[in-house]
């Protein structure tokens, strides 16, 4: 994927393009991954005629720019950060989808700018009620990051999609990863209040999980799939996927995206040809 750069206010921030449809889709990446973990769905999405999709890479993520301080890669941040790049790059009517830490990127921006937004896709959100930590969970963390073990998670590498160069980008991207990053997004998200606040997001709002995502689990994503008010919510579970449907199945995520967005348009179901 060729890659551009957007000023967002004080950071620098890398992203990949596709497409130039009049339907905008804007991808939010996870919390140790980048906007490579979309490449399958920017493939999907992009090639169609009606789509242009754009995935940006949060600081620290990619060569996006990185903060020196913990409190640089929360979730509040990054919701500024990407409402500073979506005023530059001039968009509005457009589906923000958040994918993990995601999630809770995209619920935040669409809590303070609405007005911008045609739709909203959670995919196997953050918690968004938050987590407790463990007293030593900074420690055993740092621990992880020297032995590597953020490139361990459900990234959905056991697709017949995932590629060893697209494996390879991901982990590459990973490994990057600045320590205060890894530890300033835990911290944030073990934090979430937003469940609580999900009544007062107006915009059509799908919800899609997987039954087999341990890293959050289908109790989570359903509860806060609850929380959304009944007239606007529409949920999708996976059977047999865990945390990445974006990698595990991407043809059929793309066609939920776009089948989504449709029904959205048109007000009522409709059928979508999967590509």
């Amino acid at each position: 994927m060729e890659s551009d750069f957007v000023q967002a206010g004080q950071s620098r921030l890398q992203y990949y393009q596709q497409g130039n449809g009049p339907e905008t889709v804007v991808l939010v990446h996870g919390y140790a991954s980048s906007a490579a973990l979309w490449r399958l769905t920017i493939e999907k999405l992009g090639l169609d005629e009606e789509f242009r999709v754009i995935a940006i890479n949060n600081r620290g993520a990619g060569d996006s720019s990185r903060s020196t301080s913990e409190a640089g890669y929360t979730v509040e941040t990054f919701a500024v950060d990407l409402f500073n790049a979506v005023q530059v790059l001039g968009l509005s009517d457009f589906t923000l989808v958040g994918h993990s830490m995601g999630g809770a990127t995209v619920t935040q921006f669409s809590l303070e700018h609405q007005d911008l937004l045609k739709a909203l896709v959670l995919v196997n959100s953050t918690p968004l009620s938050g987590r407790p930590l463990a007293d030593d969970w900074e420690e055993v963390l740092k621990d992880s990051i020297a032995n590597g073990g953020l490139t361990q998670g459900d990234m959905g590498f056991n697709s017949l999609d995932a590629t060893e160069d697209f494996k390879d980008a991901v982990i590459a991207d990973i490994r990057r990863n600045p320590v205060e990053r890894a530890i300033g997004g835990r911290r944030s998200m073990s934090g979430l209040r937003l469940r609580d606040r999900l009544g007062e997001i107006r915009v059509p709002t799908l919800v899609v999980g997987g039954d087999l995502d341990v890293t959050i689990g289908v109790d989570e994503i359903l509860a806060d799939y609850f929380a959304l008010p009944e007239e606007t919510r529409h949920l999708n579970i996976y059977h047999g996927i865990g945390h990445s449907p974006n990698v595990e199945v991407p043809a059929s995520f793309a066609h939920l995206i776009a089948r989504f967005i449709a029904e959205v348009n048109t007000g009522k179901p409709v059928q979508v040809a999967s590509g």
